[in-house]
């Protein structure tokens, strides 16, 4: 197991650069050679966003510094060897996590990864499908358009610029507005909430029913826990596509509940110098 934070560091940002990388081919793909499954792509992608921030703030806390190189420039794909390298990424950075998740010795890092490994692994189901869609619709790549070679440069030129812009921002932000809190800010788990709802209420309309919004009368997390476990039990019986995804909110729930217990979970030098007592 790696105790010295220094080892820590290095290998989450080996995780951060896969991150960076994915977030980069992604939004490729989706905005080029799989542009029919584009919004599908794009929201994996604000994922792996997530993950990301997540990630950077990490290493700030452990003493790193996060590593915001660039990834290798993106091979040319067809569309479905687009989503064939996608789903490939996926598991390699699966495989990646859990071989980090043993070695980094600090139980709260161990869970933010476990966290992110639910998401990696949704990504890679929601991947094989489109694949599947693909490959039943017989899609054909998006035509190319010919354009101006020098407006062509000029719109490759701002995206460069653009893409530079952001890495100084997210840098600044990384390291002069640093988050005490490891991994989920509230707006983080705002977020997640959303997501689940929008999956619940989506169901709820598909079945004929209305959602409400409107707030319980009783009850608490654990009751909502149990909630989705019973929803899981119908769901296998009658609507198994969603398993998936209850499960992947089950376990986004119950990260959330471990994560909530510990008031003193936080990152970074403390008031007095030092770090906080979990790093030590």
């Amino acid at each position: 197991m790696v105790h010295d934070r220094r080892e820590q560091v290095r290998l989450l940002n080996q995780d951060l650069m896969g991150e960076h990388q994915a977030i980069v081919h992604y939004l490729t793909h989706a905005w080029t050679v799989v542009r029919k499954f584009g919004p599908s792509i794009e929201a994996i992608a604000r994922d792996e966003m997530r993950h990301f921030k997540w990630l950077a703030h990490t290493i700030v806390g452990l003493g790193g510094v996060p590593d915001l190189t660039p990834p290798d420039e993106l091979p040319q794909f067809s569309g479905l060897d687009a989503l064939n390298y996608d789903i490939d990424a996926e598991e390699e950075a699966i495989s990646q996590y859990l071989a980090h998740q043993r070695q980094i010795a600090n139980e709260h890092v161990q869970a933010l990864i476990g966290r992110i490994v639910v998401d990696e692994r949704d990504h890679r189901r929601t991947f094989l499908d489109l694949r599947s869609q693909w490959v039943e619709q017989d899609a054909e790549p998006t035509p190319e358009r010919s354009a101006n070679p020098q407006v062509v440069h000029c719109f490759e030129t701002l995206v460069s610029e653009e893409y530079q812009e952001i890495l100084r921002y997210l840098l600044e932000s990384f390291l002069t507005r640093h988050t005490r809190a490891m991994g989920m800010s509230a707006e983080d788990r705002a977020i997640d909430e959303m997501k689940h709802m929008s999956i619940v209420a989506e169901t709820l309309a598909d079945l004929g029913g209305q959602p409400r919004f409107m707030l319980p009368k009783g009850g608490d997390h654990s009751d909502e826990l149990r909630l989705y476990g019973d929803l899981r039990a119908w769901a296998s019986a009658e609507m198994p596509g969603l398993v998936p995804l209850i499960d992947r909110i089950i376990s986004h729930e119950q990260y959330q509940e471990q994560s909530n217990r510990d008031a003193d979970w936080t990152v970074g030098s403390g008031l007095q110098g030092g770090w906080a007592g979990w790093m030590s």
